[in-house]
Parts: C-alpha cells; sequence; structure tokens
C-alpha cells in the first residue's frame, strides 16, 4: 500500500511537471506574438530640442514606430515624429521634437509623449502617455509649492525669493480669481532666474532681439501655462501679480484668449496686480492723457500701439475702465463677461449680454463717470474678426511694452541649502504597454507665447549685471508675424522722457 503511494505521488509530480512545460511554452509563445518596448528614454538638449529614444521588438518585422508628443496647457496641441531605424524584429532609433526659434517652448512646460508601432503583420502598439517638465539644463532646479502653483528657482540661496514669487501669485489668484469665475484646476508653473544673464538664454529669439535696450522682466505663456519671471528685478512683485493674472484670463478664456481686447485684458492685469485695495477712479496717466487731448475711444484699444506715451495713456485708460466696471457693475458681472466672450468670441456681443452695453456704451458710460462728454456712436464700431474666421497660423501675440510702479523688492536671507528636485526631464522609466488599433493623428505644434512683461534696460556692457526697472506685458493679437517686436523698437526711438513718465496713484 505505501509503495502504492509513493506510484501516484511521482505520477501526478510527472503530470504536473508536463502540464507546468507545456504551460510555459504556452506563455512563452503569447509573450513573443505582441509587440514589446524594451527600452526608452527622454533626452532635453536645452533650449534647442528634445530627443526621445525607443527600443521595439516583436514576432514580425518593425515597419513603423512614431513619437506622439503635445503639451499640456489649455488646448491639446499634438504632434507626431517618425524614428528612424533599420528594419527587422528589433529595432532602436530617436526622433526630434525642436523647440527653439518658431518652435520656440517655454521652460516649466509640461509636455506628454506616447510611441505607436506597427509592424509587417498590421499589428498595432500604442503606450500610455508619460508626462514630463521641459526645463532648462543649463541649472539644477529647486520647488517651491501650493496646490496647483509650483515655483522652479535654481539656486538655493534665492529660496526667499521663490517664496515671495510663490506667495504673490497666490495672492494674485485669491484675489483676482473669484473677479473672473475661475478656479484653475490644471498645474502653473513660474519658472524664476535670479539672474538676467541666466534668463536672457531662455527667452524667445524675438525677446533676445530686443535685448540691447530693452529687459525682460516677465513673460506668460497662457498656452502652456507657464510664467517666466526676473525674480532679481525691483519690480518683482507687481510683474508676478500682473502676468499671473494674464495666466488666470487665458484659463477662464481658452480658446477665446486671442478675443479678448488689449483695454480688457491689460486692465484687469492692473487690476489685479494693485489687488484693487482702495485706488482712484480717474488716475494720473488718464488725467494727462485728456489734459492733452491724447484719450482714444475704447474701442480702438484692441490692441496697443503708438508711442510710449500713448501706450501708457492706453494701460491707465483700460486700468480705470476696468476699475469702473467693478465698482459701478458688481465683481460677479466681469465672471459673467468672461464666460459670455467664450461662448460668443465678440467683445461687444458679450458685453451687451452681460452688461446691455458696447465698448462705445461702456466708454460713455465710464466718461460721464469721471465727468467728460461721451463720445458719437461710431456708424461702424471696430471690431475684431471671430476665431472661427482666423486661420491658427495667424494667431500670435504683438508684444508692447508697458510701464508699471517700481515695488521694493523683497529681502534676500540666504537659506539653507534644500534638497534638490530632479529635473524630470532627464531620464523616463519604460511606460507601460496596451495595445490598440486606434491610430493617433498629428496636429499643430506647441502655440507661440501670449504676452511678455519688458522694462527699459540702462545702457551698460553685458559683462555687468543689468537691473531691471518698472515691468509690463503685452497684449495678443490676431495679427503675427514680428508686427510688434518691430514696432517695439520704432517706439524705442522716441526721447527717453516719453519712457520715463510716472504714474500717479493714491492708495
Amino acid at each position: 500500500m505505501k509503495n502504492s503511494f509513493v506510484l501516484l505521488g511521482i505520477a501526478a509530480f510527472a503530470i504536473a511537471a508536463v502540464v507546468s512545460v507545456i504551460a510555459g511554452v504556452g506563455s512563452a509563445e503569447a509573450q513573443q506574438s505582441e509587440i514589446q518596448i524594451l527600452d526608452h528614454r527622454v533626452e532635453t538638449n536645452f533650449p534647442t530640442d528634445v530627443k526621445f529614444f525607443v527600443e521595439v521588438t516583436g514576432p514580425d518585422d518593425i515597419e513603423e514606430v512614431r513619437v506622439v508628443m503635445k503639451t499640456i496647457g489649455q488646448t491639446t496641441r499634438s504632434a507626431y515624429r517618425q524614428v528612424e531605424f533599420e528594419p527587422g524584429v528589433t529595432v532602436s532609433g530617436e526622433a526630434e521634437l525642436l523647440t527653439s526659434g518658431n518652435n520656440y517652448v517655454p521652460p516649466g512646460t509640461r509636455m506628454a509623449y506616447s510611441f505607436e508601432v506597427r509592424d509587417a503583420e498590421g499589428r498595432v502598439l500604442q503606450t500610455e502617455e508619460q508626462v514630463f517638465v521641459y526645463l532648462d539644463t543649463r541649472f539644477e532646479w529647486f520647488t517651491v509649492s501650493e496646490g496647483i502653483v509650483t515655483v522652479y528657482y535654481n539656486d538655493p540661496l534665492v529660496k526667499s525669493r521663490a517664496e515671495h514669487v510663490l506667495e504673490t501669485a497666490l495672492e494674485s489668484m485669491r484675489i483676482t480669481g473669484p473677479l473672473l469665475g475661475v478656479n484653475p484646476e490644471l498645474p502653473l508653473h513660474i519658472v524664476t532666474y535670479h539672474n538676467y544673464r541666466e534668463m536672457f538664454g531662455a527667452l524667445p529669439f524675438r525677446s533676445q532681439a530686443t535685448s540691447s535696450q530693452l529687459i525682460t522682466a516677465g513673460m506668460a505663456f497662457d498656452q502652456e501655462r507657464v510664467l517666466m519671471v526676473h525674480s532679481g528685478s525691483g519690480s518683482v512683485t507687481s510683474t508676478t501679480a500682473h502676468e499671473f493674472v494674464h495666466l488666470l484670463v487665458g484659463d477662464v478664456l481658452g480658446r477665446a484668449y486671442p478675443q479678448v481686447p488689449a483695454w480688457l485684458n491689460e486692465g484687469l492685469a492692473e487690476y489685479g496686480s494693485y489687488h484693487g485695495d482702495n485706488r482712484e477712479l480717474l488716475n494720473g496717466t488718464v488725467e494727462e492723457a485728456i489734459d492733452r487731448d491724447k484719450l482714444r475711444p475704447l474701442w480702438h484699444l484692441g490692441s496697443y500701439s503708438g508711442t510710449p506715451e500713448e501706450i501708457l495713456y492706453a494701460y491707465g485708460h483700460g486700468d480705470s475702465v476696468v476699475t469702473f466696471m467693478v465698482e459701478e457693475y458688481g465683481e460677479e458681472k466681469m465672471a459673467e463677461l468672461m464666460k459670455a466672450l467664450k461662448r460668443t468670441l465678440d467683445i461687444d456681443s458679450a458685453l451687451m449680454a452681460v452688461y446691455g452695453l458696447d465698448q462705445h456704451g461702456i466708454d460713455s458710460a465710464w466718461r460721464e463717470e469721471i465727468g467728460l462728454e461721451p463720445l458719437p456712436k461710431p456708424e461702424a464700431p471696430s471690431r475684431r474678426p471671430l476665431l472661427e474666421n482666423i486661420p491658427d497660423a495667424t494667431v500670435a501675440p504683438i508684444l508692447m511694452p508697458t510701464f508699471a510702479p517700481r515695488q521694493a523688492e523683497p529681502a534676500v536671507v540666504p537659506d539653507p541649502a534644500p534638497a534638490p528636485t530632479q529635473p524630470p526631464a532627464a531620464v523616463i522609466a519604460p511606460a507601460p504597454v496596451a495595445p490598440t488599433p486606434a491610430p493617433v493623428q498629428s496636429a499643430a505644434e506647441p502655440a507661440a507665447p501670449e504676452t511678455v512683461s519688458v522694462t527699459p534696460e540702462p545702457e551698460a556692457p553685458l559683462e555687468s549685471e543689468p537691473e531691471a526697472a518698472d515691468g509690463g506685458c503685452g497684449p495678443p493679437s490676431v495679427q503675427g508675424g514680428f508686427v510688434g517686436e518691430i514696432a517695439l523698437l520704432l517706439l524705442l526711438g522716441t526721447p527717453l522722457g516719453l519712457v520715463l513718465i510716472k504714474r500717479s496713484r493714491k492708495w
């Protein structure tokens, strides 16, 4: 009987072994029947490009490998690049995404990528998306963050500056968010450079081209939800608050952002940069514009142009009109206006829907409030074209300088060096893969920057660190090309005295 049990045990073990071998063969065959990603990584070569490396294998010859990439921001704009490789069942290669020149991507941009692979038998593999942050690889980056706002800085000794920028942005969102009816949920990134020479290397080419006459104190990119700030500037507080409001306006308007006129966009940014406290309706720049007969009709301020003096008046004009609208009609109306503009894509239609007044009506009510006679109603008010009638390639900003009161720079106290955050753009671990037959379509490249803060630069050689003066920014426009930058250079040809006019404001 004992021997019988032994024989039965041996037989059972043998059967189990055979089943295990058969199962193992089946598993190996199943593994070999699908396409697999063996390895992949991302390499950032700031500021020129990002390279995507991938190694793929499958049961049959690999015929095509694509990298599908997109910036994560206000809109989903994706593109793909073909990976170059030698044909075979196991292949490797790379694809390149340009990030400079006309393809400029600001540091701090969140980007996503995935791989799409096809073989000779028609199998298709599409990997899950991986997300990384495109950063300036010249430096090691540290972060301070709260909620959805993250501030990047590249020197532990200036952590206090980064914290000040973060506090300013959060306060701006606390004050202006309810006014606009927006509560952002997606991340907003602020990249700070305490040294202007370092920041210069991260600016778009057009801003670098004006560097002999301007210092860029801050630049907002609403599509990418990124703000770049010179934290060593004396105007860092007002610049951060002003430009951060542009990100909030971009958040609430989305695709409709190019349709907001400059007087409203910059007026909101100016209002938000002072938090709306104890302000006079009629400030010094508007008074001066009235005295010099330079006060233009509101509907002529869809974009700011002219001499620095006239642009200064336009900023004061927009600031004053927005303050009047908030104080006269209430904050909730401004939030309704944002929704209406997003729906109608036309400022006059949106104003009529919310206030019962178009731009002429708002301008008239404001003029009566400050003791001026309303202007005659134009027969055909100047309106900007609807967004759907504008080819995507022409939607680009015009960069114009503005001027804001100088704010005292917060004291910089050296702090203990924190543990640095690793730049997430360096090496990415292989992503989980899942087969799918759905192809991915290509689309447009990342969008161009929307706004820019600029300040007059003192005449000094590059060897010395320039000191940034008052900050500002530029309104969005449906015009493209380098018109804005050329206009900026022409404006700077005027006497310096016109540029340095100070604004008066009582608190």
